[in-house]
């Protein structure tokens, strides 16, 4: 197993995610994020932390939300990377990377809950050809899940907790997804929100081609999004891959401004 067949096998948790939640009618969000990721380490097929080559990935992302009716928002989102991998030689990737474009409808919503359905489709910036180091990145993707968000209090302060299930068919070689993710926020003061954050991936089977990887990937973040003002906020996350199988051991950061409207 080399480190190249690890590699864009994740994709970049976002602190702004909005889970189960929808903008009212005409409302719009926007984020421009920048992205690092390293690792030197991956998790071998037993779930143990192995040391091989170097791996990095930068992006600036662009994200948006629109709310198009009561109850259903349309989002998307596309971003500009970098790759560099070093593992017997240095192999990069520079261009496009994923856009992705889908909706999400609210079905039902009282006493502070709310139940939502949500489909995407993502396709990818690197073409098959594209070298080494766009393994796993070259995969146009469709994404289905329900969301779940209960809101309440805890000392006082507005709270919620989110969750997402869903199932994510790939193209090409790697496996198809479920996908796991569940949020936690709390605003201790009116303009600060602060979220922990866990992003699970289960691959269904094994790759196909040369690379038969049946990956886990757990990863936790914690974030904090800080409201400027009514239309302006900025935010902060970091995150880590504390278990995983057949995966990259990642670790990295997002930083990025917000704009509503």
């Amino acid at each position: 197993m080399t480190l190249l067949a690890l590699l864009g096998t994740a994709a970049a948790p976002h602190a702004a995610a909005a889970g189960a939640f929808t903008l009212e009618r005409g409302e719009v969000k926007a984020f421009l994020t920048g992205y690092v990721m390293s690792g030197d380490e991956y998790f071998d097929r037993m779930g143990k932390r192995q040391s091989r080559g170097r791996y990095e990935k930068r992006e600036l992302q662009a994200f948006v939300e629109y709310g198009a009716l009561e109850g259903l928002t349309l989002f998307g989102s596309t971003a500009l990377q970098r790759i560099e991998a070093k593992d017997g030689g240095v192999h990069d990737r520079e261009g496009l990377g994923r856009s992705e474009a889908g909706a999400r409808a609210r079905l039902w919503s009282q006493d502070g809950w709310i139940v939502s359905a949500q489909a995407s489709a993502v396709i990818a910036g690197a073409k098959k050809g594209s070298g080494l180091a766009a393994i796993g990145e070259t995969d146009d993707q469709a994404d289905v899940r329900g969301l779940v968000a209960r809101s309440f209090e805890v000392f006082g302060k507005p709270a919620f907790l989110d969750m997402g299930v869903g199932y994510r068919w790939r193209s090409g070689d790697p496996a198809n997804e479920m996908r796991i993710d569940v949020t936690l926020g709390i605003r201790p003061i009116e303009r600060l929100l602060l979220l922990v954050q866990n992003f699970n991936q289960i691959g269904t089977g094994r790759w196909k081609g040369p690379y038969e990887l049946k990956q886990r990937i757990h990863k936790l973040q914690g974030a904090a999004i800080f409201d400027l003002n009514e239309r302006w906020s900025i935010f902060a996350a970091a995150f880590f891959t504390p278990v995983g199988q057949d995966c990259l051991d990642e670790r990295g950061a997002t930083v990025g401004i917000g704009l509503r409207f």
